[in-house]
C-alpha cells in the first residue's frame, strides 16, 4: 500500500470515529520523524495532495482531522492548502482560522459518519 494510501485510510478511520489525530503520530505510520523539518514538508505535501484529492471528488478536507499536538489544531499548511483550492480567504487572523477549521472538521465528520 502507497503511503498516501496508508495516510488516507488513517484520516478517514479517525473521521469516522469523529476524532482527531496527531500529525506525529500520522508520521509514523510511514516512518516520518517529525523533528526533522524535511519529513515535516513531506507529511505536508501527502496531506495537501490527499486535500486536492478530496476536494476535486466535491468532499471537504480530510486532514482536518490531523492536529498539532500542542495547539489541537492544524498547523499553517492547512490554511494554505484551503486557500489554494478556492476552500479559503487566506485570512492569517488565529481566531478567523480556527472558525474554518471547526466548521472544515464538523464538514468532515458528516461526511465521513453516515
Amino acid at each position: 500500500m502507497s503511503e498516501d494510501a496508508i495516510i488516507r485510510r488513517s484520516l478517514v478511520e479517525t473521521a469516522e470515529a469523529q476524532t482527531t489525530i496527531f500529525y506525529s503520530d500520522l508520521g509514523a505510520l510511514i516512518g516520518l520523524d517529525m523533528s526533522q523539518p524535511d519529513q515535516r514538508t513531506e507529511l505536508s505535501d501527502l496531506l495537501g495532495r490527499i486535500n486536492i484529492a478530496e476536494h476535486e471528488e466535491s468532499r471537504p478536507m480530510l486532514s482536518a482531522v490531523a492536529v498539532l499536538k500542542d495547539e489541537m489544531r492544524p498547523g499553517q499548511g492547512f490554511f494554505e492548502i484551503a486557500h489554494r483550492i478556492g476552500r479559503y480567504d487566506g485570512n492569517k487572523d488565529p481566531r478567523v482560522q480556527e472558525r474554518f477549521f471547526i466548521a472544515e472538521l464538523k464538514r468532515v465528520y458528516a461526511c465521513w459518519t453516515k
